[in-house]
């Protein structure tokens, strides 16, 4: 078997190919000798535990349900399935390498999916118990008891097949209440952060799995799982701490009011999460953009009860929102690369990936929360950011109107935000042009024909003469604005501006060699 699973992991094709065919004979014709044999390797200490680890990704194959070809394990017999379920158990607790230990876990935690499976008794190791595998909790419940752990990774390693188990074994893991909770207080309490960690990734798949009225008692871990958060983000550790704030945004999506008691006493885990959003030097793009992910989506979720109960909630966010829109490289060489990009050119998105999150993220605050609730906030934002020096505030300021004018009702705050634009068309900066001609075109479709009858006189010159800008894509996004404001326009006041821009428009096609601005013409 050693030779056949390193026949697997060869480079050498037609060595690899016949020990594929070798394997896919044997779980056909010898589905109990495979497994058995599989087993064995993984219990030899003295196998190359790379060899040992390609075992258990098979072995985690074998016991997953699915096509009868491939779920080996469902066509051995009784005895060895009794065996292999102990034999797992026993090499999950004797395991040295913690790398090996959290892989058998991944078969025992594939496998208990299917003998705990309560809608499906079949596959249950014990005929006539709730559990299906009367020996897994004890034994993981044992290891993963920080107080009695004799190793650091194997009880790191047990409170994570904890977690996993959840999904499939919740309601008896939760019935537990006084071993649970024995296990989730020694885990926070540990000096390890890696018990910690695994703890509160415990905690959070307990409340996104389970009812309410199971989930309650863990209300008064809120506190204590924020100052987790705090001492990762303090220690610099970003991989867990990544983990941990995933773990939270799904625990918003799914069971938003676990948070409701700690926001209403200290605002909290919201202000950890707008710092990590807003840390420009000691977090990496993905940790801020998760960050500001929880707060939008409590905001989704629970917009009326913060508005009521937690104000100063929205403000932050959106403040956070903006904070990320700075995000754009000020460098020549990306400005260079900005302005020979065609808008429909693929790669756009990957380039200031903060600064379009910061964009997606405020126009949901705004759809989620209404103008009515934000208006006032919004509006001082844009302002404030309008009236910085630098070119990226501002360009902050004209993407948030165009990424929320679709949701202004008052003609008042539209008229405002067209002046605003209106304003920026001639700015020394190209991206700052162009973004306020891209608002002045969304602007043209969410308010028509309001924009157009009362902005014409206005707007019309001023996207004409646009069309000249010195960079190819500003006059390209000019000439799509003007699409847009035309489109509405009434015919008859379409009628005074048509020879000027027709005249133009073939200049244009006659002289310019950039495709977006021959498209647009």
């Amino acid at each position: 078997f050693v030779e056949l699973l390193k026949g697997l992991q060869t480079p050498d094709n037609s060595v690899r190919q016949q020990a594929e065919t070798m394997y896919q004979q044997a779980k056909q014709a010898e589905p109990d000798n495979l497994i058995i044999g599989m087993m064995t390797v993984l219990g030899s200490a003295d196998v190359d535990e790379g060899v040992r680890r390609h075992d258990c990704v098979l072995l985690r194959q074998l016991v997953t349900r699915g096509s009868e070809k491939d779920f080996v394990y469902a066509r051995i017999t009784d005895a060895h399935k009794q065996e292999v379920a102990n034999e797992l158990l026993r090499r999950y607790e004797q395991e040295k390498s913690p790398a090996m230990q959290k892989k058998i876990g991944e078969v025992v935690s594939k496998l208990a999916e299917y003998v705990c499976d309560k809608d499906d008794p079949r596959g249950s190791l014990a005929p006539g118990n709730p559990t299906g595998w009367p020996a897994l909790l004890p034994q993981v419940f044992r290891m993963a008891d920080t107080s009695t752990a004799s190793s650091i990774e194997s009880c790191e390693s047990a409170l994570r097949l904890l977690k996993d188990c959840v999904p499939t074994l919740k309601d008896h893991i939760v019935e537990a209440k006084q071993q649970l909770g024995q296990i989730i207080q020694n885990g926070l309490q540990s000096p390890q952060v890696k018990h910690k960690v695994a703890t509160f990734l415990l905690v959070c798949e307990i409340v996104t799995e389970t009812e309410k009225k199971a989930w309650a008692p863990l209300l008064s871990t809120v506190g204590v799982l924020v100052q987790v958060l705090t001492g990762l983000a303090q220690a610099k550790e970003e991989d867990l701490l990544q983990e941990c704030i995933q773990a939270f945004t799904d625990v918003a999506t799914v069971e938003p009011d676990f948070f409701k008691a700690q926001l209403q006493q200290s605002l909290e885990p919201a202000k950890f999460m707008a710092t990590v959003a807003r840390t420009r030097e000691a977090c990496d793009s993905g940790l801020r953009g998760l960050a500001i992910e929880w707060l939008v989506s409590y905001v989704e979720k629970r917009n009326k009860f913060l508005v009521k109960s937690v104000p100063d909630f929205i403000n932050l966010t959106l403040e956070c929102c903006m904070s990320l829109m700075l995000e754009v490289d000020d460098s020549e060489e990306k400005l260079k690369e900005w302005i020979e990009r065609m808008d429909d050119e693929e790669g756009e998105e990957d380039e200031d990936e903060l600064f379009h999150t910061g964009e997606e993220c405020i126009d949901r605050v705004a759809e989620a929360a209404t103008m009515e609730t934000i208006g006032n906030s919004l509006f001082r934002l844009i302002g404030h950011f309008s009236q910085q020096d630098s070119w990226q505030a501002k360009h902050a300021a004209l993407a948030a109107v165009k990424q929320t004018v679709e949701y202004v009702e008052e003609q008042g705050h539209v008229d405002e935000m067209a002046r605003l634009l209106l304003s920026h068309v001639d700015h020394p900066h190209p991206r700052v042009r162009f973004t306020a001609l891209h608002g002045l075109g969304q602007l043209a479709n969410d308010q028509s024909p309001h924009f157009q009858e009362t902005s014409h006189l206005q707007v019309m010159p001023v996207l004409t003469r646009k069309m000249d800008d010195q960079v190819d894509r500003v006059a390209a996004m000019a000439m799509s604005a003007f699409v847009s404001f035309g489109e509405e326009l009434d015919n008859s006041l379409m009628a005074g501006y048509a020879r000027p821009l027709m005249e133009k428009l073939v200049m244009k096609l006659n002289t310019s060699q950039h495709r977006g601005v021959r498209e647009e013409a």
